[in-house]
């Protein structure tokens, strides 16, 4: 990844987008526009393609061309209303690793494979770090923003599996309690990750289970025809660099 000179970018726009051919609360639309900066539009839900195209396109210029067709026709298709919720985030180190300093070593992933990597490294620089017998924990922050990029590093390469099934919300905020200023040689890659999920299954499995059956009340957004959540979609790509971004 090329090194340049860059500020903190942020970007979390939300569009609400519905049928023209159906008519929403205008309580809904001034809620949503005063709480969450949201873009409201109506849209022919019945030229489903071109509306996709729309929609993706909006996405699309909110990432800077990093997330494309994530919207298809299909996802349109018999649809009433949408809400997209796309975020851009692009940030600079606060304490910022050297280009110099990057070196090709083996990254170990799970199932014991193995794969070449860029690595960004750094030594005896202050670090806020913590561990438990299972993993460490490297929190690296990000300057001028109060967000930090969390690593945890399972202290057993066969380990990662249980590290997962460990890391409940309430381990993970007991341990980024617990950072403290250390010393450190830090060593870890470059990377690009790239995932995109349903959501659905996910929620109904937390009991988020009501807006998608045909007893949910969602007549705060329409009165008629009596509304549903059909499904629930996520798309991420997180790159790790000199500069981090982080786009979904």
């Amino acid at each position: 990844m090329e090194y340049v000179p860059v500020k903190i970018l942020t970007r979390v726009p939300t569009v609400s987008i519905y049928s023209k051919r159906f008519s929403i609360e205008k309580q809904y639309v001034d809620t949503i526009i005063e709480k969450y900066s949201a873009k409201v539009e109506a849209l022919d839900f019945d030229q489903a393609k071109k509306t996709a195209e729309i929609i993706d396109e909006f996405v699309r210029e909110t990432t800077e061309g990093k997330i494309k067709n994530f919207i298809k026709e299909d996802t349109v298709s018999g649809a009433i209303s949408l809400i997209v919720n796309a975020i851009y985030f692009k940030a600079k180190w606060e304490h910022e690793f050297s280009k110099e300093k990057i070196t090709n070593s083996t990254f170990y992933r799970a199932a014991n494979k193995e794969k070449e990597m860029e690595f960004l490294n750094e030594d005896n620089t202050l670090r806020n770090y913590t561990e438990d017998k299972d993993m460490e924990v490297l929190s690296l922050p990000y300057k001028d923003t109060s967000y930090a990029f969390n690593i945890f590093l399972p202290k057993r390469r066969s380990a990662l599996d249980i590290l997962r099934r460990k890391l409940t919300g309430a381990t993970i905020q007991n341990l980024l309690s617990n950072l403290q200023p250390t010393l450190l040689t830090t060593s870890f890659p470059k990377m690009k990750i790239e995932t995109d999920f349903e959501l659905k299954e996910a929620l109904i499995a937390m009991g988020v289970t009501e807006m998608f059956s045909d007893s949910a009340n969602l007549t705060g957004i329409a009165k008629y025809p009596p509304l549903t959540v059909s499904d629930a979609a996520h798309k991420a790509i997180i790159e790790v660099g000199l500069i981090l971004f982080h786009f979904h």
